[in-house]
C-alpha cells in the first residue's frame, strides 16, 4: 500500500524557487488525473515532503505583488494568494514563534525566539514536526526537529485596517504523534472567502519530543501544549499587526485538537491568551488523552529499546541526557517498539500531570477533577462530533483480515488496552447486549460487524466524554454560552479511503468533517461547483466563522439550564435543498448513563 510502483509520475518545469525546493526535499508530482490511487499517491507524496512551495497549492497560486508586515520580532515578507472565486489574500507563511527545540532545547520548555535583522522570508510554509503516521503502516518517516513556527491568513490586501478582525487559532489533530500545519492539509481559503476572519494555524512538538516525561524536573513534560502556549502568547503580542483583534481570539481544533483546545481551557498558563473555544471531536477527558500514569516509567522503556545501557539506574537528568544524544529519525522510529498490539496505544505520549516542583505548569493536577469542580475558563463553547468518530480505530483493523481474526480470539485481554479501563465478565455481558446482539455468541469481531464496533470505539472514545465534559460543564454554572453541533453529512471523499488504502465505502469516518473547512489539495479535488459537498462547505464554515464573530456566541444549539438543543448537519436528498440544518433535542442520556457505569465500575 502507497508503494512507489502505484505512481504516475508527471514531468513538469519548475521555477529557480521551485528547483530549489525540489532539491532539498526530493519532491515528485502525481499525475492526480490519470493515476488509479490518487490518494494513495497524494499521501505517499505528503509524506515524503515534509516541506512544500505555497506556488503547488491546488486551487491557489501567488500573485505578483507581496505583502510587507512589520512585528516586534522584525519586518516579514509575505505573499498574496488568490482563489478560484477571485478573492485574494495576503499570507505569511513559516514565522518562527520559539527558538529551535534541538540539542539542549529538546525536552525542555521551548524558549522565546530571538529577534532577527533585515526583512524575514515568509512566502513558504516551514517543515513539518518530525512524525511518523503509524494508522498508515507503510508510511515513511518525515519532518524535522526544528519545526515551531505559524502561519497567518488575512482577508484583505491591506492588512492595517481600521477595524480589527476576529481571530481563529486552529490547532491540529493527529493523535499528538502526528499532522502538520502546512497548507496542503489544511489550506484555509474557505474562511478567507467569508472576509470576517483572520486564521493562525501552527506547528507543535509532537509524539516522544511533544511528551516525553520523567515525572520530574529533568523533563517535567507537556512540551507540544506549551509549543501551543507560545503560539497563543505570539498571536497576542503580534496579530494586530495583520489587521487581528487580540482581545477576540477563537482557538479551535479536531480530534487531539479537540482535545488540546479543552485542555487549554483547563490550564492557567493559557489563561487570558483566546475568547472563545471549539472542540471538535476530542476531548481532555477522553480515555486516549488523560494523563500518563507513570511517565517515568514509560521514559525509562523508551531509553531501552534504544538500547542505552543501565535505563533502569540511570537518573532522571542523565536519562534526559542520553536521550538527548539520540539521532531524532532513531528516536521517533522506536516509539514502534513500545505498542503492545498492533499501533494501540495508537495516543501512547500525550499530556502529562507536572511535578509539585514545577514553577509553570501547563497541567497541576487531573485534568477530570479541575474540569469537575469548574475551575477552568468562562468563555462561549462550542462542541460536536461526528456519529462514527471510532473509525479512526477500527478502520485500522478492519483493513486487515488477520488483526480482525486475532482482535476477535483476544478481545478480552485487548480491549482494556484500547479503552484504557478495566474489563470485568459483567461489563462484557453489558457490551455484548448493547452492541452485538447479531453477532454470534462465541465470537465478538467478524468481518461483518464493522459498524457495530465502530459503534462502540464511537461512544467510548469520543461521544460519552464530551457529553460528561458538557454536563459537567452544565452543572458548574459558567454563565457563558454552550452549543453543540453533530455533523452527519456525508459526502464523495473520505478519509478511510487514506487510513484503509482500499474504495470500500466505509460510511462517515473520523475526521471527515475537516474536509468541508479547509481545502486539502494532496488528499481531496476541490468539489464541483453546486454540489452538495459545496454546499456543504460553505454552510460549515459559517457556521464555526459566526460563532467566533458574532457577540452572541450562538442563539442556535445553545444549551440553557440542563437541557441542550443540537445543531445537526446531514443529506437530505434534495437536489433543490441537498444540505440540511436542523435543530435536535436533547444529549444521548441511555449513551451517558451506560458508559459512565462502565468507566466508573458502577454496577
Amino acid at each position: 500500500m502507497f508503494g512507489i510502483k502505484d505512481l504516475t509520475i508527471k514531468t513538469i518545469r519548475f521555477s529557480a524557487v521551485e528547483t530549489d525546493t525540489v532539491a532539498r526535499t526530493g519532491i515528485v508530482y502525481c499525475d492526480m488525473k490519470r493515476s488509479k490511487t490518487n490518494l494513495k499517491c497524494a499521501l505517499t507524496l505528503l509524506l515524503s515532503i515534509g516541506v512544500f512551495d505555497v506556488n503547488w497549492l491546488r486551487g491557489a497560486k501567488a500573485h505578483a505583488t507581496e505583502s510587507f508586515v512589520c512585528i516586534r520580532d522584525g519586518c516579514l515578507q509575505g505573499t498574496v494568494m488568490e482563489i478560484g472565486d477571485g478573492v485574494s489574500y495576503p499570507a505569511f507563511f513559516g514565522i518562527p514563534f520559539a527558538k529551535p527545540p534541538v540539542g539542549e532545547l529538546r525536552f525542555a520548555n521551548p524558549q522565546p525566539n530571538d529577534p532577527w535583522e533585515g526583512t524575514y522570508d515568509a512566502s513558504r510554509p516551514k517543515n513539518a514536526c518530525i512524525q511518523k503516521v503509524s494508522l498508515v503502516p507503510t508510511a515513511p518517516m518525515f519532518g524535522t526537529e526544528d519545526c515551531l513556527y505559524l502561519n497567518v491568513f488575512a482577508p484583505v490586501i491591506g492588512v492595517r485596517q481600521s477595524k480589527l478582525l476576529p481571530v481563529m487559532v486552529y490547532i491540529h489533530g493527529g493523535g499528538f504523534l502526528y499532522g502538520s500545519a502546512q497548507p496542503e492539509q489544511r489550506d484555509p481559503s474557505r474562511f478567507m472567502s467569508t472576509r470576517k476572519v483572520i486564521v493562525v494555524t501552527f506547528q507543535y512538538r509532537l509524539g516522544v519530543f511533544g511528551f516525553f516525561s520523567t515525572g520530574d524536573r529533568a523533563a517535567p513534560g507537556n512540551f507540544g501544549m506549551k509549543d501551543q502556549v507560545m503560539a497563543l502568547r505570539w498571536v497576542k503580542k503580534n496579530i494586530k499587526a495583520f489587521g487581528g483583534d487580540p482581545h477576540r481570539v477563537t482557538i479551535f481544533g479536531e480530534s487531539a485538537g479537540g482535545s488540546s483546545t479543552q485542555f487549554h481551557l483547563l490550564s492557567p498558563l493559557s489563561r487570558g491568551l483566546f475568547h472563545r473555544a471549539i472542540t471538535m471531536s476530542g476531548s481532555a477527558l477522553s480515555s486516549w488523552s488523560i494523563p500518563i500514569e507513570n511517565p517515568l516509567r514509560l521514559a525509562r522503556s523508551q531509553a531501552k529499546v534504544l538500547g542505552i545501557p543501565n535505563a533502569d539506574e540511570l537518573s532522571t537528568a542523565e536519562l534526559v541526557e542520553q536521550l538527548r544524544r539520540v539521532d531524532a529519525a532513531e528516536l521517533t522510529a522506536s516509539v514502534e517498539l513500545l505498542k503492545l498490539w498492533d499501533i494501540h496505544p495508537i495516543t501512547l505520549y500525550h499530556p502529562v500531570v507536572e511535578p509539585p516542583e514545577e514553577p509553570n505548569p501547563f497541567l497541576a493536577e487531573d485534568p477530570s477533577a479541575v474540569w469537575r469542580r469548574g475551575d477552568y475558563a468562562s468563555v462561549p463553547w462550542l462542541t460536536g462530533s461526528i456519529p462514527n468518530d471510532g473509525s479512526i480505530v477500527t478502520q485500522t483493523i478492519y483493513r486487515n483480515g488477520s488483526l480482525i481474526e486475532d482482535l476477535d480470539e483476544n478481545f478480552t485481554k485487548l480491549l482494556p488496552l484500547i479503552l484504557r479501563t478495566r474489563v470485568t465478565n459483567d461489563k462484557l455481558v453489558r457490551l455484548r447486549k448493547r452492541f452485538l446482539k447479531k453477532t454470534p455468541p462465541i465470537k465478538w469481531v467478524t468481518n461483518d460487524n464493522y459498524a457495530e464496533i465502530t459503534k462502540m470505539f464511537s461512544e467510548a472514545w469520543f461521544l460519552y466524554p464530551m457529553v460528561k465534559s458538557i454536563k459537567q460543564h452544565l452543572d458548574n454554572r459558567k454563565h457563558t454560552p454552550t452549543s453543540i453541533y453533530s455533523f452527519q453529512f456525508r459526502g464523495r471523499y473520505s478519509f478511510s479511503k487514506l487510513f484503509t488504502g482500499s474504495d470500500t465505502s466505509y460510511g462517515l469516518s473520523h475526521p471527515d468533517e475537516m474536509i468541508y473547512l479547509f481545502n486539502m489539495p494532496l488528499f481531496f479535488p476541490e468539489f464541483p461547483v453546486g454540489s452538495p459537498e459545496e454546499e456543504m462547505a460553505k454552510l460549515w464554515v459559517k457556521f464555526l466563522v459566526d460563532f467566533a464573530t458574532n457577540e452572541l456566541a450562538g442563539t442556535e444549539g445553545t444549551c440553557v439550564g440542563a437541557k441542550c438543543d443540537i445543531v445537526t448537519f446531514s443529506n437530505t436528498y434534495n437536489p433543490y435543498f441537498p444540505v440540511s440544518r436542523k435543530i435536535t433535542q436533547g444529549l444521548d442520556e441511555e449513551m451517558y448513563t451506560f458508559w459512565k457505569t462502565f468507566f466508573e465500575d458502577i454496577s
